[in-house]
């Protein structure tokens, strides 16, 4: 499979959020883990908590807006578990980014290993880089026209 499709999968577990609260990545990351639908047996709070356990480590803060947060500990056993939810934030968040600019989009990602994990970082990454899926991004798309825009990305 390609990272794409290893994206677009895990993006089809998760979902797409509008309006997340916050003032600090802290707050953000906690009204996130607040609204993502997260997997039996991994409750709220220990996502919440390591997520801003690994923010204080380092930012997750890429430039041009994004964040990928993510937890440094594994958090579920099983890979058919893992995904990747978007969430914009209702307003941008100083976030200690590379490029000095506040973070309005996250792209949480929680898998149960470490080599899929990196790929996915990576490919966030990469597609963060790119202007047209920045301005793509900007328009705050519905999970099913952003899985749309990459498998026409993939072709």
């Amino acid at each position: 499979m390609s990272q794409i499709s290893d994206l677009v999968e895990l993006l089809e577990r998760g979902d797409v959020f509008y309006n997340i609260q916050g003032g600090s990545p802290e707050e953000a990351l906690r009204a996130f883990a607040k609204v993502v639908r997260v997997p039996k047996p991994l409750e709220r709070k220990a996502l919440a908590d390591a997520l801003v356990e690994r923010e204080g480590l380092a930012t997750t803060a890429i430039g041009e807006g994004f964040a990928i947060p993510h937890p440094r500990q594994r958090m579920l056993q099983d890979e058919a578990q893992a995904f990747v939810a978007v969430g914009y934030l209702d307003s941008p968040i100083p976030w200690n980014s590379p490029d000095g600019k506040p973070v309005s989009l996250i792209f949480l990602v929680v898998s149960a290993n470490s080599e899929n994990h990196l790929s996915v970082l990576s490919r966030i990454a990469s597609l963060a880089s790119d202007q047209k899926f920045r301005e793509f991004m900007a328009k705050k798309p519905e999970k099913s026209k952003l899985i749309e825009y990459l498998r026409a990305k993939e072709g």
